[in-house]
């Protein structure tokens, strides 16, 4: 049974601010009118520390958690709505970078920028690997043109067509026909006629994103995750953009994933590359919704 929590009586001032945020309702007002920890319940705690940072007096402690180590003082004034959506108008996909390198201390406080993501259940089932080196990708870039190569001869077969249709759900399918293939077609050929690089872009460097495919949440926590570093790359003045065209290709051929140290019970599900913008936008570019239902 999971144990550890516990609620320092002589420091409790009772608020119940605990009892509120506990979102497994763990913690409880006893009989004596005092803060408990309900042992019942004690196995149900994610760790995901609600209770601590609401805490005044710093009286309840989660097993494995410190104020020292885990927790900071918030900022005293959060952005505001102005400048937040001036920012988020601001971010455009970024596919042309300079041909300068990224700082390591730059790429840290993207990723510090992820860890503060949200997750479905503490602690984070994401892994980043991060791809600097340019020879390694470069070589990585033979095996995934020859995976594309491979995939757009088999769909103008009818039988390998079938079975890619039947071993991939729907959007995946829709996804590779209708937009996929299109590019590949001609960008293939473009490719090897130029060297221009279609996939990463020619980005000095890349975010791959990966989790154990069997833990609690990890789809919907990696594609969160992406988001915060898109964004983060932005605040720092950098380009960003996801590419989906890597995780397939990684995901099933042994040999990127050893280039790239994916463990072996991961599943790769997205990529983004980042680089310093070549060029800058002089407009954004009006976005909607397919639909807005209110009820």
């Amino acid at each position: 049974m999971f144990q550890g929590n516990t609620v320092n009586h002589q420091t409790c001032s009772k608020c119940g601010f605990c009892i509120e945020v506990c979102p497994n309702k763990i913690i409880e007002m006893g009989q004596a009118s005092e803060v408990i920890i309900n042992s019942d319940k004690q196995s149900l705690c994610v760790k995901c520390g609600h209770c601590m940072a609401m805490c005044p007096t710093k009286s309840i402690k989660v097993a494995d958690l410190t104020y020292e180590e885990n927790f900071f003082k918030l900022p005293e004034i959060p952005v505001d709505e102005n400048s937040f959506f001036s920012f988020l108008s601001t971010r455009r996909s970024i596919r042309l970078f300079q041909d300068k390198p990224v700082p390591r201390e730059l790429l840290e406080k993207i990723i510090h920028a992820i860890s503060m993501a949200p997750m479905g259940f503490p602690p984070h089932k994401t892994e980043i690997t991060v791809a600097q080196n340019k020879s390694v990708v470069k070589e990585a870039l033979k095996y995934m043109v020859k995976s594309y190569q491979d995939l757009e001869r088999g769909m103008r077969n009818p039988m390998i067509r079938s079975i890619i249709r039947l071993s991939v759900n729907r959007e995946t399918f829709n996804s590779i026909k209708n937009h996929v293939l299109p590019i590949m077609k001609f960008g293939l050929p473009y490719m090897e006629k130029t060297g221009d690089d279609i996939i990463t872009r020619g980005a000095p460097a890349m975010l791959i994103f990966h989790a154990d495919k069997a833990s609690e949440s990890h789809t919907e926590d990696l594609y969160i995750c992406l988001a915060y570093g898109l964004l983060a790359a932005h605040s720092l003045g950098l380009g960003a953009t996801a590419i989906g065209l890597v995780p397939p290709v990684i995901e099933r051929n042994k040999l990127l994933r050893k280039m790239f140290q994916i463990p072996s019970e991961n599943e790769v599900l997205a990529a983004m590359v980042v680089g310093y913008p070549r060029h800058s936008f002089k407009c954004g570019i009006r976005r909607e919704l397919r639909n807005v239902n209110w009820i």
